[in-house]
């Protein structure tokens, strides 16, 4: 199974070929051959700004995804961290905003699946 991982220093995509499913950090970049930890968002919804931290080691699913757990809560992540600002409290515009996209979203779908059987009949 081969994750990918994007080094923070150059920007590239790094593949890891897995024998296992767990990866010690830190990680060798292939290109630019510094060494990194890749830092992961805390999934934790009770928190005022989730709070960004290293992963100390790295797990792989079975469809090449990496994740880890976060040390403070032990959450399960699959959300890596671009950069080291904490993602911005959730507000009620924001959650409006996410759930009204998601809404749009079904709609389409089921628009598209009503339209795909009403031809399928002629």
């Amino acid at each position: 199974m081969n994750a990918q991982i994007a080094c923070p220093n150059c920007r590239s995509t790094n593949s890891i070929s897995i024998n296992g499913n767990i990866l010690d950090t830190p990680l060798t970049c292939q290109v630019c051959g510094r060494t990194f930890a890749p830092h992961f968002y805390c999934p934790d919804a009770r928190s005022s700004a989730r709070h960004i931290f290293a992963a100390s080691s790295l797990r792989v699913d079975n469809l090449g995804a990496v994740y880890t757990f976060c040390p403070e809560h032990t959450f399960t992540t699959y959300a890596l961290a671009a950069d080291s600002k904490p993602r911005p409290k959730q507000t009620p515009l924001r959650s409006l905003a996410r759930f009204l996209d998601s809404l749009v979203y079904r709609l389409t779908l089921n628009i598209e699946a009503l339209r795909l059987q009403m031809f399928a009949r002629r």
